[in-house]
């Protein structure tokens, strides 16, 4: 499977028994959705969260009778709601809830197979176990709710548990499918966004953001004592034996000069310790072959090791130059102990859940986007001008561009800001209140 297959297009099917939208990616890679409230723009980037998480549960439950997904490897993922054939219902509200069946295609209209997530046989061996279980309340096709415990039980979970172990069967999954899912990630930036989630669920989310620098930094200067570590056990060896670039005097004397800049800015971003010693001769051509070679050994193996800092480098100071202006009288500040921390321009120190919702929101957003997402993501993000200033807003797209050109990432935007979209008009696909009536 090629490793950078893409989303080209999505389209649905009476949407909440309505809307019929079509959505082409952009080829630059940021395509916008935009549309008036109620037409179904989070529905669209939930239903392609929920298809490439193989959510299958969260995904039936959203009112829609068919979605077409066409990659660009002329792969087509096609979802449809199973039906009894009966002319009456494919109108109802039935039909928009029925059990679904994923069908996959390769060049367009080559089948590859077809999946039943919620097995026909499973769901009457499910249905027959909960007759008899009074306390089990069916939501929804293949849904039930244990009234005892609360639990939602699907149909794999109650057949499992209920049906005898010769009827058993695993739930469905698509090994073609799997494939697919390896190459490409699929990551909502839901409208909850500050709310706070997982392990560290008890701090904010913008302290959540700084807690994960601390990480990124152990991580990155683990790799750098490492490098430091290998290069200076062999160094000896390595200029005894020759095996490296003998760079000349004058060249020696300006990698000197670089290194020494990029390690000054390193440690006033906080990512490098501070580095104290004698300072190297300022001429170069009054030393030995015999230095210089060393030197000139010294030099390349210092340029390995701080190339480890590179791309968490690149990240804080776009992080930083796109905060410096949206902190009114504030300053970011990245260090190894706190991960982040921000301070007023007075020069006192400023709690990151004491920060007002639309900076919290700028910081959690910005760096989702630059340290939690990975290469070649398609990147779902519902309404990003929440608690923005239209200022901000006016300038997400041209920064969205800027991280997208270091990240390497996809991004589908819903939004109904016209400020959003600004002068992106290009970008822009349009969700009208009423659709096309015509099926794909």
């Amino acid at each position: 499977m090629d490793s950078q297959i893409k989303i080209e297009e999505i389209y649905i099917s009476k949407l909440y028994g309505i809307y019929n939208h079509r959505v082409s990616m952009r080829e630059g890679g940021i395509t916008i959705i935009h549309g008036a409230n109620g037409v179904g723009k989070t529905a669209v980037l939930k239903c392609l969260k929920f298809i490439f998480d193989w959510n299958i549960e969260e995904l039936s439950s959203i009112p829609f009778r068919t979605i077409h997904v066409g990659l660009t490897d002329q792969t087509k993922i096609s979802i449809s709601r199973q039906s009894d054939g009966k002319a009456s219902e494919r109108n109802d509200q039935h039909y928009l809830t029925s059990p679904l069946e994923i069908s996959f295609f390769k060049s367009g209209s080559s089948h590859v197979e077809t999946v039943s997530p919620i097995d026909p046989e499973m769901m009457s061996i499910a249905r027959l176990m909960a007759t008899s279980r009074p306390w089990l309340k069916e939501v929804k096709p293949g849904f039930w709710i244990d009234e005892n415990s609360g639990q939602a039980v699907d149909v794999w979970d109650l057949a499992h548990k209920y049906a005898p172990q010769k009827n058993r069967k695993r739930k469905n999954r698509s090994a073609f499918f799997d494939k697919i899912r390896r190459s490409l990630n699929v990551k909502l930036i839901d409208t909850y966004r500050l709310a706070a989630r997982g392990k560290e669920s008890s701090k904010s989310t913008v302290d959540q953001c700084a807690i994960d620098m601390v990480g990124q930094i152990e991580s990155v200067s683990a790799e750098y004592a490492q490098m430091c570590q290998t290069l200076d056990q062999s160094f000896p060896h390595r200029l005894i034996a020759g095996h490296h670039e003998f760079l000349s005097a004058d060249s020696v004397s300006d990698r000197l000069k670089n290194l020494e800049a990029y390690q000054s800015w390193l440690s006033a971003m906080g990512l490098l310790a501070t580095i104290e010693g004698p300072s190297f001769p300022s001429d170069m051509k009054t030393l030995s072959d015999a230095k210089i070679e060393t030197m000139s050994l010294f030099v390349q193996d210092s340029e390995s090791k701080l190339s480890v800092f590179s791309a968490l480098a690149e990240k804080c100071f776009v992080l930083f130059d796109l905060l410096q202006t949206k902190l009114a009288h504030k300053r970011l500040f990245i260090n190894k102990e706190r991960g982040m921390s921000v301070l007023s321009d007075l020069g006192g120190d400023i709690p990151l859940s004491s920060l007002s919702s639309g900076e919290q929101h700028e910081i959690v957003l910005l760096y989702e986007l630059l340290f939690k997402t990975p290469r070649n993501s398609l990147l779902l993000i519902d309404e990003p001008e929440i608690s923005l200033h239209v200022k901000w807003q006016k300038n997400f797209i041209k920064d969205l561009k800027r991280i997208r050109d270091i990240v390497g990432f996809d991004a589908l935007i819903a939004t109904h800001s016209p400020f959003i979209v600004g002068d992106f008009h290009e970008l822009m696909e349009s969700l009208d209140e009423v659709g096309d009536q015509n099926d794909y």
